[in-house]
Parts: structure tokens; sequence; C-alpha cells
């Protein structure tokens, strides 16, 4: 049950995950304004305290699992960069376009793991031949 409620609330979620950031900001803007226009002093601190525990909750899960990542992938990479920038900004991202245009623009981002796979390649072939030869 609770599984399928996480896959719903993050599937109901998808257009908001992939919207440009510039626009994204925009709406929460605006909505922000439409939600204190009836609240008393008091009640706006309380929903505004509310919604920054909130955030700031998921910033903080977000930025750690993020590190985690970035450590393992071993690869700093900026959407935001003008690079990037310059051959793709749309109000709508296509995840698959993106990663597209960051192989474009940084495309050695793999070249460590890539020389460990083809080394791990070549200790493979090796030992192959050695028990060829020894089995001989």
């Amino acid at each position: 049950m609770h599984f399928n409620i996480y896959l719903n609330m993050k599937n109901s979620f998808d257009d908001l995950f992939n919207i440009n950031p510039s626009y994204s900001t925009s709406i929460a803007f605006i909505l922000g304004l439409l939600l204190v226009s009836d609240l008393n002093t008091p009640e706006q601190n309380m929903l505004g305290n509310w919604v920054i525990l909130l955030g700031q909750t998921i910033l903080t899960n977000a930025s750690a699992q993020n590190v985690i990542e970035s450590r393992l992938q071993g690869n700093r990479i900026n959407i935001n960069s003008k690079e990037v920038k310059c051959y793709y900004n749309p109000v709508y991202y296509n995840i698959n376009k993106i990663k597209e245009i960051i192989n474009k623009v940084y495309p050695n981002t793999n070249n460590e793991i890539d020389i460990i796979k083809k080394c791990i390649d070549e200790l493979n072939n090796k030992i192959e031949e050695l028990k060829k030869t020894n089995f001989q």
C-alpha cells in the first residue's frame, strides 16, 4: 500500500520535475502570493514556516543523496552551465535530450571508468591466455 502511494505521488509530480527551473520558480512565486491573500500575519508566518520545514527536509535529504551519487559517479555535470544552455534550454525538459546534450558538452565524464574497464578486460584476456598455455 505504502509503495503504491509513493508511486502515485512521484508520478503526479512528473511534470514539475521536468519543467524549466525558471518557470517552476515563477509558478511557486505566484502560488505563494495566492496562498497569503486571505491570511492574517500569524497565519502567514505559520504556513510559511511549515512550508520551509517541509522544503528543508526534502532539500537536506536530496543534498545528502546527491553527494553520495556524485562520489559514486565521479563526475561533475552542471545542466545550468552556459555550455549546456547554448544547446538546450526549453520550458519542459526532455530527459533523454538533456542526456544527449550532456554527453556532447561533457564527452569524457566516464573516461576513468572506461580506462578501468579496459584494464579489466585486458587482465581477463591475459588470464585466459595463461589458462590456455598452462593446461596444454
